[in-house]
């Protein structure tokens, strides 16, 4: 019995170029191993994090550079690896995180020795430090006990986020709670009905990738029951709060802009054998793709053998018309009967590497903020850019955010916060065991004697539009036809912020009345073209997928000071109306 070894892809930017490992043990001062450390290559999103025993192992993209080791309650330390394999590193007690004053999930400031839950937070520059389209992947090893692991359909894809590993079987995932709002963070993935019809799925990515890390001034997570009682079981698996940036205080006007820019490459890619191509014992010969052959139904690489000066009929061979003109043996629909003249049976080692390309990223942000007498404001503007390593695939997304505080009085304070996100995109690949997907056909199936380049032209000649070209018609479609023809396109506006006012009852007792949205409306759209495996004569579907969520709150705090006590009171209630 024949085994089928599935290879794993593993795509990383361009800039690495070799990779070592370097492991080590963090303790503290008295040599008592810190579990959950985040180490962080800096300059990179490469990190990770110390097990319970405080061991690390990390992956470097190079032999010199600086390793960043952080956690809450301890000195961050900053060491350079100088052709180092073992790093064991001592933490020291930070006395500054005793009085630290972070942002809870209610948007209420409180000391952390205060909470009775464990917090961590990050800084703007934590969050920006390197950018990425989706704003959970600039949380990777950066935060204890938090694990994201990114789409694996690239860019524009979802990333899921677990703290403290994962609770159940089904949904792990954390409440998202921006400047004192939740929002909605599910994957979004095609309906059900859909997959029935014989649409593979489809990843549009999830909610909270359309936060925008420019607009980002602290992120915290809150874990354990007592973050979770804050809101209900919806924060059973934590809670991550996001607050943006505000006005400034001083008067005048302010103005930043930043522009980046990314490249990304299929970086290391299967090692496959390349001794033997398609067929089955040896043995191969096409004449149809669909069985008529010999072995020309299947694409296993058990065929003959490469590079051996074989000459066989493949799906890219001339085949000469009576009329002198030559198509290729895939072409099955433009001849009948003729033989198909054998070519060299030859390895294509680069077959995947001449498939994906070279994927690009630009984002450009503006950032206008003043203070007046009685305020500030924010207002900002960020285009993003992404095309995938993945040929036709990308993701175009516009941010506007706007922020304001008014005090009109001593009394009473109001602030606001609106952000509106527009995302689009040409072609979402699909993902999933099936034909529609271009990595499942190419890297599971893929045979190793199929040249790429000969799939480009995908229309069989005189019948554009009516029937592909490709290596295989019992299982597979041509990848090119698949990207160019059987496209899932997308166009989803969003709309998210809050109002709320502070009114100052008396002197330490303040009321809080704040109404939040998240609100989405999204086109889909599911071409696929004549020909297509699952679909034959061609297929559409195209849906207006809304989501709506209100959540309306009333706070009360008391706060006071008696001798060497601090006491602080919240009470208040939560009305949440959600439509989807």
């Amino acid at each position: 019995m024949k085994h089928l070894l599935w290879a794993i892809m593993l795509l990383c930017g361009v800039g690495i170029h070799a990779q070592k490992t370097i492991s080590g043990t963090i303790t503290d001062t008295k040599g008592v191993p810190l579990p959950f450390v985040n180490i962080i290559f800096v300059g990179t999103t490469t990190g990770t994090t110390t097990d319970t025993n405080g061991k690390y192992q990390i992956k470097v993209p190079r032999n010199d550079g600086i390793l960043e080791f952080s956690v809450l309650g301890f000195e961050t330390k900053a060491i350079s690896i100088q052709n180092k394999d073992i790093i064991d590193v001592q933490l020291a007690e930070s006395s500054k995180q005793l009085d630290e004053v972070v942002l809870t999930a209610l948007g209420l400031k409180r000391e952390t020795k205060e909470l009775g839950y464990v917090i961590q937070s990050l800084d703007a520059q934590g969050v920006t430090e390197v950018k990425s389209v989706n704003f959970l992947d600039n949380l990777t090893g950066k935060l204890a006990g938090v694990t994201i692991n990114q789409g694996a359909t690239g860019v524009g894809s979802s990333s899921k986020i677990t703290i403290r590993g994962e609770a159940s079987f089904s949904n792990n995932n954390p409440l998202f709670v921006v400047d004192g709002v939740p929002i909605n963070n599910n994957s979004i993935f095609n309906f059900t009905n859909e997959a029935a019809a014989g649409f593979q799925e489809i990843d549009f990515g999830n909610g909270a990738m359309e936060v925008n890390p420019d607009d980002i001034a602290e992120v915290s997570v809150l874990k354990g029951p007592s973050a979770a009682a804050l809101y209900g079981t919806r924060a059973s698996n934590g809670v991550i709060v996001v607050e943006t940036k505000s006005g400034s205080k001083s008067k005048g006007l302010g103005i930043d802009y930043n522009t980046s820019f990314f490249v990304d490459t299929a970086f290391q890619l299967p090692d496959f054998q390349n001794e033997y191509g398609q067929g089955n014992s040896g043995q191969f010969e096409y004449v149809d793709g669909l069985g008529g052959g010999i072995n020309d139904n299947i694409t296993y690489s058990w065929g003959p053998r490469l590079d051996a000066g074989n000459l066989i009929a493949q799906f890219d061979s001339p085949v000469t018309l009576p009329d002198g003109s030559v198509v290729r043996g895939g072409d099955t629909s433009v001849y009948t009967g003729l033989p198909i003249t054998p070519t060299p049976f030859v390895s294509n080692p680069n077959n995947l590497k001449d498939f994906y390309k070279t994927g690009t990223t630009f984002i450009n942000n503006l950032a206008i903020s003043s203070g007046f007498d009685k305020g500030n404001f924010r207002l900002s503007f960020t285009d993003l850019r992404s095309e995938s390593i993945i040929p036709g695939v990308n993701l175009d997304r516009q941010t506007v955010a706007t922020r304001l505080r008014f005090e009109p009085n001593k009394r009473l304070g109001v602030n606001t916060t609106i952000n509106y996100v527009n995302s689009q995109s040409d072609n979402r690949p699909s993902n999933g065991y099936g034909s529609e997907n271009v990595n499942y056909s190419l890297v599971a199936w893929g045979p190793r004697s199929l040249n790429i380049n000969s799939l480009r032209d995908y229309w069989q000649p005189g019948l554009d539009g009516v029937q592909q070209y490709s290596f295989n018609y019992t299982f597979f479609d041509n990848p090119f036809f698949i990207l160019n023809e059987n496209r899932n396109s997308f166009n989803r506006d969003r709309l998210f912020g809050n109002i709320s006012a502070t009114y100052n009852i008396a002197d330490g007792f303040t009321a809080t009345l704040r109404s939040g949205m998240d609100y989405s409306s999204e086109v889909r759209q599911l071409r696929r073209a004549f020909s297509s495996n699952r679909f034959r004569n061609g297929g559409y579907a195209e849906h207006d997928v809304r989501f709506r969520e209100i959540n309306t709150d009333f706070l009360l705090n008391y706060s006071k000071t008696i001798g060497e006590f601090e006491m602080d009171i919240s009470a208040g209630g939560n009305r949440l109306d959600q439509f989807a």
